[in-house]
C-alpha cells in the first residue's frame, strides 16, 4: 500500500528567516550586536528627561531598553521616537520587529508599511512586511513583499527563500523552484535553501536529485530537521530502506516530538519487514499528533500486515474520519475490508 500516504500530512515549508529578533534589531539596523557601542540605559533615561522631543533619544533608549530585555518598554520607546518623527524609518521598523517577536503580525504589518513609506528602498522593511503578512495569511502580499525585497537588495538569498516558499504554497511549483536555486547561487552556504531545493525536487518526483540537494543540506547543517526529513523520503521512494531508517531516526533525534519523524521510521522499518519495532514507531507518532490522517494510515498498513485486520479497519476509518477526502485512505479501507471478510468467511468454512 505505497503511494499516497501524504493525506493529511504535517504543513508545508516553514519559513524561518530570523527578522526582528530582539537581539537582531539593532543589529539589522546598525550593523552591531546586541548592546555593542550603545549608551547605558540611565544615560537613556536622562537623555529623555532632558529632552522629551528629540526622537534620537527615545530610539537611542530603545534599543538600550531591548538589550536590557525590556521588549513593552522598548516597544513603547520607539513609538514615541516614530509618534516624534514619522519620516524616520527606524523606529516603525524596530517596531514592527518587536511586534512580530510578539506574534502582533498585524501591527507589525502596518509598523512595517510605515518603514517602507519612509525608506522605499530597504529591502529589510520589505522582507519584515512580508513576514507579518505570511503571519496574517495574506500570501499574495507576502509575494509582493519578498519580491520587492528582492529587486531592493539583489544579492539577497533570505529574499529569494521567502518567495519561493509563498510561491510554492500557492501551488507555483516552477517559480519556486527557481527562486529556490537564487537563493543558492546568491548563497552557496545556505542549508535552508538546498533543502527547498530538495523539496521541490521530490514534488517533481526527481528522487534522486532531491536527495542529493537534501544531503547536501545536511552537510552544510547537521542539526536542520527538515534535511533530514527529505533524505528519508528521498531515499524511501528509491527504496533504500535502511538509508531511510537512518536519516529518520537522525531527525527523530532532533526533535523527538515529531510524529512526521516517527511516521518516517515506521514506513522504513514496515518496508524492512520489522512489524513490531514499525508498530512501536508508529505508535509514538499517533501520541506526538494523533490528528494527522497519514499516521493512522500507516499504523492500519502495518496492522494489517501483523494480520490484525480489524484493529487496521478501526486505524483507516480514523484516517478517513480526520480526512473524508483521502481517495488512498478509503482504497485501503475498501483492500482490508475485503482481507477481513474472506477471513471471516474461511474460518465460517473451517478447516
Amino acid at each position: 500500500m505505497d503511494g499516497a500516504k501524504g493525506d493529511g500530512e504535517e504543513g508545508g515549508p516553514q519559513l524561518r528567516i530570523r527578522y526582528g529578533s530582539a537581539a537582531d534589531v539593532d543589529r539589522r539596523l546598525t550593523g552591531k550586536k546586541s548592546g555593542e557601542g550603545l549608551p547605558s540605559l540611565a544615560a537613556c533615561d536622562e537623555a529623555v528627561r532632558l529632552n522629551p522631543g528629540s526622537a534620537d533619544a527615545h530610539m537611542d533608549r530603545a534599543m538600550a531598553l531591548i538589550s536590557a530585555g525590556r521588549r513593552g518598554d522598548a516597544l513603547e520607546a520607539a513609538g514615541e521616537a516614530a509618534r516624534l518623527d514619522e519620516s524616520r524609518p527606524e523606529p516603525h521598523a524596530v517596531r514592527g520587529a518587536l511586534f512580530l517577536t510578539a506574534s502582533r503580525r498585524a501591527e507589525a504589518a502596518r509598523a512595517f508599511q510605515a518603514a517602507v513609506k519612509a525608506e522605499p528602498g530597504n529591502a529589510a522593511h520589505h522582507m519584515g512586511l512580508a513576514v507579518a503578512c505570511m503571519g496574517e495569511g495574506r500570501i499574495a502580499d507576502a509575494i509582493e513583499s519578498f519580491g520587492e525585497a528582492a529587486r531592493c537588495d539583489p544579492s539577497s538569498a533570505d529574499a529569494r527563500l521567502g518567495l519561493g516558499d509563498m510561491l510554492a504554497g500557492t501551488g507555483r511549483a516552477a517559480e519556486a523552484l527557481e527562486s529556490y536555486e537564487e537563493a543558492v547561487r546568491l548563497d552557496p552556504g545556505s542549508a535552508m535553501a538546498h533543502e527547498r531545493i530538495g523539496r521541490a525536487l521530490i514534488g517533481k518526483g526527481m528522487y534522486r536529485e532531491g536527495l542529493a540537494a537534501h544531503t547536501r543540506a545536511a552537510q552544510i547543517d547537521p542539526g536542520l530537521f527538515d534535511a533530514h526529513i527529505g533524505r528519508g523520503h528521498a531515499l524511501l521512494e528509491t527504496s533504500r530502506f535502511m538509508g531511510a531508517l537512518a536519516a529518520f531516526t537522525r531527525a527523530a533525534s532532533l526533535e523527538p516530538g515529531s510524529a512526521a519523524a516517527h511516521t518516517g521510521r515506521a514506513e522504513a522499518l514496515e518496508h524492512l519487514g520489522r512489524l513490531g519495532k514499525a508498530l512501536s514507531a508508529i505508535d509514538r507518532a499517533v501520541a506526538a499528533d494523533p490528528g494527522i490522517a497519514g499516521v493512522h494510515i500507516v499504523r492500519g498498513e502495518i496492522l494489517c500486515g501483523m494480520g490484525r485486520l480489524e484493529e487496521s479497519l478501526g486505524e483507516l476509518e480514523e484516517a478517513l474520519r480526520i480526512d473524508p477526502g483521502s481517495r488512498y485512505a478509503a482504497e485501503a479501507l475498501d483492500a482490508v475490508r475485503l482481507m477481513a471478510r474472506r477471513a471471516r468467511e474461511g474460518a465460517a468454512l473451517g478447516p
